[in-house]
């Protein structure tokens, strides 16, 4: 089984593939660079300017030349990596196409410029986690892990019997890293503080709670089944006013890979996250797995 990092040949950050080494190293898996040439000169509207689109093709396959070896000037030498080189009109198709060909675990990318510290979605990435069948993984702006591996999985659930389908592809995630596992809820209170103060001393606050309670359990308890040798603790709720201090309230740690499953109104097998993984995902300080729904290994998520 591989891991398929994605990259372009102008990309200039080294996040992704960092992310990617990382996971290789835990899992025992192959990495494959592959670097996806858009080539917009597939255009009708261009192929009548004879010689331009065969100049511009030989530039870009130089530059991705060029991009690859950097890559893999950047990994480790102990690592069994392949470079590959594709060209086409759509780079999320031609990334999932490849993770597929290869029966990948997961498909890696990197952030686009945004925050430091913070994941940017570009349109790649924006795409691949609304479409693709392979679990994608998305690293920070800047992400450099300094033990060099995964050490813990914390997995984000709300308080709901879709997200216990998250169970299966947690497993499996965590039958190949081995790290210990985190349950967490975030929450964000929002509106006036008098408006919260009253909702929480309501009895709906106290019954969200519960709930919160018990998918929890329900999760750590099928997963302590499944993988009888791995640590899991429920981490109850990591409330915040906004969803940048609630995710700044939760205890991270260096080397933790937050966990979202996708929509339920997602395609069969298909990522689409929904409004709340995708808050999660832009504030996390950490690398986001997102996991696809209705497939082995899959699992949904609001």
């Amino acid at each position: 089984m591989s891991i398929v990092v994605g990259f372009g040949p102008e990309t200039r950050s080294g996040s992704g593939l960092r992310l990617a080494a990382s996971l290789a190293r835990a899992t025992g898996d192959d990495l494959v660079l592959c670097c996806v040439v858009h080539d917009s000169f597939e255009s009708p509207s261009l192929r009548d300017f004879s010689g331009v689109d065969d100049d511009w093709r030989r530039e870009l396959a130089a530059l991705s030349r060029q991009a690859l070896a950097e890559a893999r000037a950047q990994l480790p030498g102990d690592l069994a990596v392949e470079e590959v080189l594709r060209v086409g009109r759509s780079v999320p198709q031609i990334l999932e196409q490849e993770a597929h060909r290869r029966e990948a675990r997961l498909l890696v990318v990197g952030s686009a410029d945004g925050a430091f510290g913070r994941i940017g979605l570009g349109s790649t990435s924006d795409r691949l986690v609304h479409s693709s069948r392979v679990p994608v993984a998305l690293a920070p702006r800047g992400y450099d892990p300094a033990p060099g591996e995964v050490s813990r999985l914390v997995l984000a659930v709300d308080p709901s019997h879709a997200d216990r389908a998250l169970v299966p592809g947690t497993v499996q995630v965590l039958e190949r890293l081995g790290t210990p596992l985190s349950i967490v809820t975030f929450a964000v209170r929002g509106g006036s503080r008098g408006a919260f103060t009253a909702f929480r001393e309501s009895g709906v606050y106290a019954q969200w709670r519960r709930q919160v309670g018990e998918t929890q359990e329900h999760i750590a308890r099928e997963v302590r089944a499944r993988c009888p040798g791995i640590e899991v603790r429920t981490a109850s709720v990591v409330e915040g006013e906004r969803w940048s201090s609630a995710m700044r309230g939760a205890d991270w740690r260096p080397g933790d890979l937050l966990v979202v499953g996708s929509s339920t109104h997602a395609s069969l097998a298909r990522v689409f996250l929904g409004s709340t993984a995708t808050r999660i995902l832009r504030h996390s300080p950490v690398p986001v797995l997102v996991l696809p729904r209705g497939r082995s290994g899959s699992a949904d998520r609001d």
